[in-house]
């Protein structure tokens, strides 16, 4: 057993091999960051998430900071787009609650992919049209009963 000031000496084979498995696992880093920077170039945020807030900045002055809201939209929940357009409004909307339901807040968010009769809309749960911020945002509150 050598003293504790000799120094170790390991086989060429045994230094080659750790050698070329460190070379290999940077090798492959520095391909999985490429190839994940590519993806991210060619797919820009597809949903808009990260444009919800500016989209939002109006509507989030009328609300209470610490309220539930509820949400009312013409894309399905159930569909891709439709999770995507409710997620970033939660987004947008934090630190507020926002419920999927448009049925039991006093605060209601409309998130519409296209023009309609947003007043019928939200008659249909109750609710009146506070304001359009255009670009599909439109702000609901419950009719007192």
């Amino acid at each position: 057993m050598p003293s504790p000031r000799q120094s170790v000496r390991y086989p060429f084979w045994l230094t080659a091999g750790i050698g070329g498995v460190v070379l290999l696992s940077l090798f492959t880093a520095f391909q999985s960051y490429r190839s994940a920077d590519a993806y991210a170039r060619a797919y820009q945020d597809p949903y808009m998430i990260h444009a919800q807030p500016e989209r939002l900045r109006e509507a989030a002055r009328y609300l209470p900071d610490k309220a539930v809201i509820g949400y009312l939209s013409n894309l399905p929940f159930d569909a891709v787009p439709g999770q995507s357009a409710h997620f970033g409004i939660m987004y947008a909307l934090a630190p507020r609650l926002v419920t999927r339901s448009a049925d039991s807040q006093e605060w209601v968010v409309g998130n519409f992919s296209h023009s309609l009769d947003y007043a019928a809309a939200g008659r249909e749960h109750h609710l009146e049209l506070v304001k359009d911020f255009g670009n599909g945002i439109i702000l609901f509150r419950r009719r007192a009963q």
